[in-house]
């Protein structure tokens, strides 16, 4: 409070402070304690200032929330936990989201649709004798199919009981909704699907929809790991343990064969075939004996350890056959030296 005969500045009962002469100023201040005056330095009463301007101010910038009901900004009638009624900005903000969607009959089935798709989705199917958890990077956005990409991180099942199949992205034909979609199968009468979204960023799962009738496929699969097997850009490893669709380039490979290395083709017990069967195989299968076909090359691909094994052979039994044919040429040599000898 102040007064005409000087200033009192209340603090916190019991104390105060005044000025000992009863005038305006700052020089000479008294500090009460119990009403008993004590003197104070200039840097005690700034002290003391700064004390109560951050308690005033500390006081005032505390925003204090129920514990229980709905909290609005903007609005006094929030209609969720947290309802802001205008323009936010977020940054780095951590969505996590769960449902579980119904598979009451086999087909595909739309986890998430929207302008954007991103985030981590945890997928579990569980029925009798059914058990299988997938877990899917997704990130995709509207009217960029071709640079959409979706990696699967885990596929675990159970008793080889494979329900959920067949991740990918499909747009609507003008390609503005992007839809994360599986097949299910086999779900041996399970019902529903509990999925689990997980992402950083401002764009939260829109849950389900309604598929397109003519949707458009799209997207790039960099990574997918499935019960130990692993693909580069297909999600079908057409059971190898590792595939890649696309081109693969590397310093050194090595390749260890279970087939024994064909060193035995020089061994004395070999049989070596005959060069009028191996050319009689040949008029009629058009390759050689034991090296796949054409065909076989473009329908199953080409095994490159076993194919250096086959070459390898195939190289070992022509040296045994030039071999073969260097003695035969030597022995005809000799025949024709001895008869020249003879004629002369």
């Amino acid at each position: 409070m102040v007064s005409d005969s000087g200033w009192t500045k209340q603090i916190q009962y019991p104390i105060m402070l005044i000025r000992n002469d009863g005038q305006y100023g700052t020089d000479n201040p008294v500090f009460l304690i119990n009403n008993t005056p004590q003197i104070l330095i200039m840097k005690h009463l700034h002290l003391i200032t700064l004390v109560l301007l951050f308690t005033a101010f500390s006081s005032q910038a505390q925003n204090t929330f129920p514990s229980t009901g709905n909290v609005g900004i903007g609005t006094t009638s929030p209609a969720s936990a947290l309802d802001v009624n205008g323009a936010i900005a977020l940054r780095g903000v951590t969505a996590y989201e769960s449902k579980a969607f119904a598979t009451a009959s086999d087909g595909t089935v739309v986890v998430a649709s929207g302008a954007r798709i991103r985030g981590t989705y945890t997928l579990t199917f569980e029925a009798g004798y059914r058990l299988q958890t997938v877990v899917l990077l997704a990130n995709a956005t509207q009217y960029d199919y071709n640079s959409c990409s979706l990696s699967v991180l885990s596929n675990t099942y159970y008793n080889s009981s494979v329900v959920m199949s067949n991740f990918r992205f499909v747009f609507s034909s003008d390609n503005s909704v992007v839809y994360l979609v599986f097949d299910i199968s086999n779900r041996n009468g399970g019902a529903l699907v509990t999925a689990i979204f997980n992402g950083t960023g401002v764009y939260p799962p829109q849950w389900g929809g309604i598929l397109p009738a003519s949707p458009n496929a799209g997207g790039l699969y960099p990574l997918v790991v499935n019960m130990g097997k692993v693909g580069i850009n297909t999600t079908d490893t057409k059971g190898y343990n590792f595939a890649v669709n696309g081109n693969a380039i590397a310093t050194s490979m090595t390749v260890k064969l279970y087939a024994n290395w064909p060193d035995y083709v020089f061994k004395p017990d070999y049989v070596l075939p005959a060069l009028t069967d191996v050319k009689t195989y040949i008029d009629q299968n058009h390759h050689l004996p034991e090296v796949p076909s054409e065909q076989e090359v473009a329908k199953k691909g080409l095994n490159l350890g076993e194919m250096n094994r086959l070459l390898l052979k195939k190289m070992e039994e022509m040296t045994l056959y030039m071999i073969e044919a260097k003695e035969d040429i030597d022995q005809l040599k000799k025949q024709v030296k001895d008869l020249k000898k003879k004629v002369k």
